[in-house]
């Protein structure tokens, strides 16, 4: 089952299915943590350079590390500098109804595709981080080469996920692909199978219909 937002950032049309339906998020939760955390480091409550909990690394760094390369160790860390579901009544009244930190973390299409809007208007540090986005494949291996995508991706058991803006020659695409269940053992990116395979090239199949649509 698939969930999907698409919407033309030049003209504001917009498409969607299912964009409402809760799912797991897998590694979405990193957008919404580190959105947070970014807030925090800007009214000065966290330090870019204190520990972030995960042994390793520096909150600055793990912002870098749980979106570039979805690293899951600084996702929990960042989960358990903002709360976890301590956080989830701000996200509902910031207009993240169906977003929630508590674990099993859930969102839904609409509330990422409405995060990434916003961290695109701003021009914000956290999207500059999507475009560096290392974990490339799904939608992008079905854009025409050197599409520029700034963009994330969520993978647990049963679930694939990948979601940002795609710049088009007409503009900017912004588009949301959360999908599942799928069967076990899928999906991990980790260890790509052919139920992998299956599920990615789907996603990017949606995303190309998208991209043909308003290029």
């Amino acid at each position: 089952m698939f969930s999907v937002v698409a919407v033309d950032l030049r003209t504001g049309m917009r498409a969607e299915h299912l964009g409402r339906r809760v799912v797991l998020s897998a590694s979405l939760y990193k957008l919404f943590v580190a959105r947070d955390l970014y807030r925090r480091i800007a009214a000065g409550t966290v330090q870019r350079d204190q520990p972030s909990g995960d042994g390793s690394h520096t909150v600055g760094e793990c912002l870098r590390l749980m979106i570039v390369v979805s690293d899951d160790g600084c996702g929990v860390a960042g989960l358990n500098m903002v709360g976890r579901g301590r956080l989830d009544p701000a996200l509902h009244t910031d207009g993240f109804s169906g977003t929630f930190l508590d674990t099993p973390q859930r969102t839904t299409a609409a509330d990422v595709a409405e995060l990434v809007r916003r961290e695109r208007q701003g021009d914000t540090e956290l999207y500059g981080l999507l475009r560096q986005q290392q974990v490339n494949d799904r939608i992008p291996p079905a854009l025409p080469p050197g599409t520029p995508i700034a963009h994330k991706t969520g993978d647990r058991t049963g679930w694939a996920h990948d979601a940002g803006v795609i710049t088009t020659p007409t503009g900017e695409l912004l588009i949301a692909i959360l999908t599942g269940p799928w069967p076990s053992p899928c999906c991990h990116e980790e260890r790509i199978g052919a139920l992998e395979r299956e599920a990615f090239a789907a996603i990017g199949r949606v995303a190309r219909r998208a991209y043909d649509t308003v290029a």
